[in-house]
């Protein structure tokens, strides 16, 4: 099962000079295998971070190829995986 990390101050202070956030969905609340797409992007997570948004794309699809399989349980996750600005305001409150 996929645990996401916490990020300490110290690298969340380096991704801060980095242009764009790969970010991936929550977790609904009734289970573990099923990410809410539709939650507001301020509580999604951090996957990766990029300089550049055509770097994040390349993640993004790398990511989704490496996780292809159906029974992988980010293959949903990676599927409504987005790249976003990291000046982007629907952030706030993150």
């Amino acid at each position: 099962m996929f645990n996401y990390s916490h990020m300490n101050l110290r690298h969340a202070a380096a991704l801060a000079l980095v242009g764009w956030y790969l970010m991936i969905p929550p977790r609904t609340a009734h289970d573990h295998v099923t990410f809410d797409d539709h939650a507001p992007l301020a509580s999604w997570f951090v996957f990766s971070a990029h300089d550049a948004a055509h770097e994040c794309e390349g993640a993004k699809f790398l990511n989704r190829e490496a996780h292809k399989q159906s029974g992988d349980p980010m293959k949903a996750a990676l599927d409504s995986a987005q790249c976003i600005a990291i000046d982007d305001p629907r952030l706030k409150g993150k």
